[in-house]
Parts: structure tokens; sequence; C-alpha cells
């Protein structure tokens, strides 16, 4: 069964707005640009049909796929495999301040050729199994769940890591725009760019 799935990042935080990383350790709400840029989502997936959203347990995607969920009429399911990386010693820490205090771990964890894919900040995930981790939970949501339009609210590491699976190399991914994967025959592919 043709099972569609949207993938898409949580809204802003503070700390996004910052340009500092949180990673999995550091768990703040949506700030109010947060919250609009949840409600121009929940319209631009409305042609969608989404029948459910699949969301991280950190604060700043539970409030995205709440405030989707609640605009399209649709429930939310907690899906613990969809949670952000662990950047160990980054979190909490500026890119400047990332690159200057780790400076060859920053510019490999930056690279997303395959052979860079285990590397690690102390203390955190490869990208790999952030990529493993993704792929994992959401070949489980398509073989065990019975929607067959599903959101996915994620996190930038992980939609960059599992999109990395289908070719696009993703430096950035903007807050609430949705990606369009189609699992059919035990496998995922990507449509679109």
């Amino acid at each position: 069964m043709k099972k569609d799935f949207y993938l898409f990042r949580h809204g802003q935080t503070d700390m996004n707005a910052a340009g500092r990383w949180q990673g999995r350790g550091i768990d703040l709400p949506l700030n109010e640009t947060g919250r609009e840029q949840a409600r121009e989502l929940a319209a631009a997936l409305t042609p969608a049909a989404l029948e459910v959203v699949f969301s991280s347990p950190l604060k700043r995607a539970v409030q995205t796929a709440q405030i989707v969920a609640e605009i399209l009429r649709i429930p939310v399911q907690i899906e613990q495999g969809l949670t952000e990386g662990c950047f160990g010693e980054a979190e909490g820490k500026t890119k400047q301040e990332i690159n200057m205090l780790f400076p060859q771990t920053a510019a490999d964890w930056h690279s997303l050729e395959e052979e860079f894919m285990d590397v690690r900040f102390n203390g955190g995930e490869t990208k790999r199994e952030i990529q493993q981790r993704i792929l994992k939970t959401l070949t489980k949501i398509a073989a065990e769940s019975n929607y067959t339009v599903i959101g996915v609210c994620a996190h930038s590491a992980v939609i960059r890591c599992f999109i990395l699976l289908f070719g696009p190399k993703l430096y950035t991914v903007p807050h609430g725009r949705p990606f369009h994967l189609v699992f059919e025959e035990n496998n995922f592919r990507l449509l679109g760019d």
C-alpha cells in the first residue's frame, strides 16, 4: 500500500533566532515567529489532506505539530525516534563558537560527503546514526500505522541526514517547509527536490 509522508521542520525558537544549536539536549518552546510559521505550514499542507502528524517529543516539534493538527483537525502522535540529533559538546553554541572550539570536527560535520558520515562531536551522535534512526522510525510508522497521508514534524539535522539518502545535500532546512516522500514496496522515494 502506498503511503504519503510530509516531513517538515518545527517552527523557530529563540535559540534558532540567535543561531545557537539546540540539539536533543535543549528543549525550548516556539517563539511567536515559530508559531506563525506553524500556522502558515498548516495552510500549505491543507491540500495534502493529512490524516495524522507524528512528532518528535521535543517541545518545539510538539507545539508545531499541535498547531498544524488543530488547524487541520487531525491527531498528533509522539514518536521518540524523531527527536533531534545529539550534538554533545556543540549544543547551546553558535556555529562560530563551534568552528572555533572544534575546528576539525566542525568542518567534517558540515560536509555531507559519505566519508564524513561517521563524524560526531564529543558525547553526540554521528550523522549516519541519525540517518539510520530516522529511516528505521519512518519505516516503522509506515509499516505499523493505518494512516496513508502522514505528517512528520522533526528537526533540521534529522531531515538533512534523511534526505541525504535520496541524493540532495541540504545545508539548511527552512522552518516549516514540507518534503513529500512516498513509501511503497517497502522503500521511500523523495518527490520533487
